[in-house]
């Protein structure tokens, strides 16, 4: 059937009223009983927040449409044109009664006290023109200083909120009948639990990020904690929310979701919203383009097979909004982990099985070398709120000087419940140089485990396959403090360092494929892993095979090529094809040299302190590199980015770099 140009399919979905063509949306019962709640609502978040003719025009259209669930707050400045556009479809005939719609606005931050609440409701219905809510939700576990209504807040007009107090504000305001079901937004499970445990009245939803639901942030845990206790969840920025201050594109660029919506003659924006819909959600759309308003619409009468739902189900995690707004040093909430009770935004990150056994290991990991060597708290900061983004698997060693901020950043990640347990990282550390001398192995085990407040590491390597004179952590070292390796006895006290539990792999860097088949040779237990240099300029082929086929996991170093280290060069981010490749795929040439490491099955190392790199340098999961990029990318002439001229010296055990890497450079 076409309504003014526009395609709905006729089905069981449609009805007649008023001359009007409208799709019958399905409805929910909310625990707290009242009006169902229709499972397809609009939204009316315009950022920045304004109120509008445009929008009282178009919410009137959507009606007209079949919309019957409008989502507002005191915040989004849109009560008052919803209100209007309320009015002038009762004029106009489009519904016969208020009664037909249901009405959902928030409380802010200014108003969350308990003295504000009743008046906040009050003048929102002024603003609606309506004598009753359908649903009023405390917008965020958060207050704010009175009288302000801004996004975001100010750092220093943020308060602790007293919830029990606002929460029996919140069911006087229910009692008087100015509301008929109270609920909650972005409430993390937690601090539902800590709601239901002095509530006399149950939140009726969680509308947490509205919850923030899409196939990029599925909120799994979250959604069965609700299920069980009765709480409907509704979703906000199903598609992402682009273009606005909460929102990114990632769900609007997902490959995955690409390939499922041209496969099934869908739009990527429905692929989303029929798979919320599809986990018992009610969803939020907002769009004022009367084309998508009806596309939005036309998910309830098709299905995503099992397949697809599979394909969405393996989609790295990332939350879009983490709620930076609402943390501060100086606030109640210091960190995203605290305000959200939980593991915060985390992705969703594939892990490789080690030979060795114990725990996978996370095929991303965060490097900590920086040059020159040095412990700060800018690291140990930075440690944390990756921690906070979903990173688990950090690289560190003694030469760094590295391990004590990442021991800090540790422990204040399990402080402030970004993580639940050192179980839940996988923490490597290396052997360096003037270590590597069999008695003084697991002493510097120890002194590692010290430094990062740990009972033990997941994986231990031997830095290089280099002695130096004792006592001495420098890059490079002197020459003549170079010394001949004892590897057979080095790697039988890594083995019993791995048999005192102190570390659950153990591995080696920097090692050619002669040496590691020499290592085997006498190894009780085989490296788990070779750490060394890898990316488009530096491919490693013929390494990356003999490790493959004797059961050694690759781990790149140096993906970027390591630009302004001692170690590092600018080739591979001059490299005018990997340029050529970002440019056309429109991703960064980070990204490109990141997925092409990533492609090899290598685990790759990343190193950047800047939160916006730290969320790209994850974005590589759900994008792949074309055979045509891929080939390009092969062709790219090969030089070594650090070749180890620091280890060799005509008086020293390695007089050449060939002989350090056994011709294989």
């Amino acid at each position: 059937m076409l309504i003014f140009g526009f395609h709905i399919k006729t089905s069981s979905h449609l009805h007649h009223c008023h001359s009007s063509t409208m799709v019958r949306i399905p409805e929910v019962k909310l625990s707290s009983g009242g009006k169902p709640m229709p499972r397809i609502g609009v939204g009316t978040a315009v950022f920045p927040f304004a109120s509008s003719e445009a929008m009282r025009a178009t919410i009137l259209r959507s009606i007209e449409l079949g919309y019957r669930h409008f989502d507002t707050a005191a915040i989004y400045q849109s009560e008052e044109p919803l209100g209007a556009a309320i009015a002038d479809a009762l004029r106009a005939g489009a519904i016969r009664s208020r009664d037909e719609l249901f009405i959902t606005s928030k409380l802010w931050c200014s108003d969350a006290h308990p003295h504000l609440v009743l008046p906040a409701l009050q003048k929102t219905l002024r603003n609606l023109q309506l004598e009753y809510l359908d649903l009023y939700l405390v917008h965020w576990p958060v207050s704010t200083r009175p009288g302000k209504y801004e996004l975001p807040p100010a750092k220093e007009d943020l308060l602790p909120i007293d919830m029990s107090a606002v929460w029996r504000a919140m069911e006087e305001c229910h009692a008087l009948g100015l509301t008929r079901s109270i609920g909650v937004s972005n409430f993390s499970s937690k601090k539902l639990e800590t709601l239901l445990s002095i509530a006399k009245i149950p939140p009726a939803v969680n509308q947490g990020n509205k919850v923030e639901v899409n196939p990029l942030w599925q909120q799994q845990k979250l959604r069965e904690f609700c299920v069980a206790k009765g709480i409907q969840v509704c979703a906000y920025s199903p598609l992402g929310a682009k273009g606005t201050h909460w929102g990114q594109n990632w769900v609007m660029d997902c490959g995955v979701l690409e390939d499922i919506a041209a496969a099934k003659g869908k739009t990527l924006a429905q692929i989303c919203l029929r798979w919320v819909y599809e986990q018992g959600d009610c969803v939020l759309v907002k769009s004022f383009n009367e084309e998508r308003m009806v596309e939005n619409l036309d998910i309830l009468d098709w299905e995503l097979s099992e397949e697809e739902k599979h394909e969405i189900g393996q989609i790295p995690q990332r939350k879009g909004f983490p709620g930076l707004d609402f943390v501060s040093d100086d606030a109640p909430y210091k960190s995203t982990a605290e305000l959200s009770s939980s593991s915060s935004s985390m992705a969703r990150m594939p892990e490789v099985r080690l030979s060795s056994g114990g725990k996978p290991m996370p095929r991303i990991g965060m490097g900590t070398a920086v040059f020159p060597f040095a412990s700060s708290e800018a690291m140990r900061a930075a440690i944390l709120r990756s921690i906070e983004l979903g990173y688990r698997h950090f690289d560190t060693a003694a030469l760094y000087q590295s391990e004590e901020p990442l021991g800090a950043a540790i422990a204040d990640a399990l402080r402030a419940g970004a993580i639940r347990s050192r179980d839940e990282l996988f923490i490597t550390s290396k052997l360096w140089c003037s270590d590597a001398h069999p008695h003084l192995v697991l002493p510097a085990l120890q002194k590692t485990l010290r430094n990062l407040q740990l009972e033990y590491l997941d994986l231990y390597l031997v830095h290089w396959p280099v002695s130096t004179r004792p006592g001495k952590y420098v890059l490079p070292p002197a020459k003549e403090d170079l010394l001949p390796i004892d590897m057979s006895a080095v790697w039988r006290a890594m083995e019993e360092c791995h048999a005192l539990g102190l570390t659950r792999s153990i591995g080696v860097s920097n090692f050619s494929s002669k040496k590691l088949e020499t290592l085997l040779s006498i190894a009780k237990i085989p490296p788990a892993v070779n750490q060394v240099e890898v990316n488009p300029l530096w491919q490693q082929q013929k390494l990356r095979e003999f490790c493959v086929a004797k059961g050694i996991q690759v781990c790149a170093y140096s993906p970027l090529g390591a630009k302004g280290t001692h170690w590092g060069q600018n080739w591979v981010m001059d490299c005018g094809v990997l340029k050529d490749i970002a440019a056309a795929k429109g991703k960064t040439l980070a990204q490109i040299c990141l997925r092409w490491v990533y492609e090899q099955g290598d685990c790759v190392l990343v190193k950047s302190f800047n939160e916006e790199r730290m969320v790209e340098n994850l974005d590589i999961l759900d994008w792949e590199l074309s055979e045509e990029e891929k080939h390009k990318i092969g062709q790219i002439p090969q030089r070594k980015g650090f070749p180890g001229l620091d280890f060799v010296s005509d008086d020293a055990p390695y007089k050449s770099t060939a002989e350090l890497w056994d011709g294989e450079i």
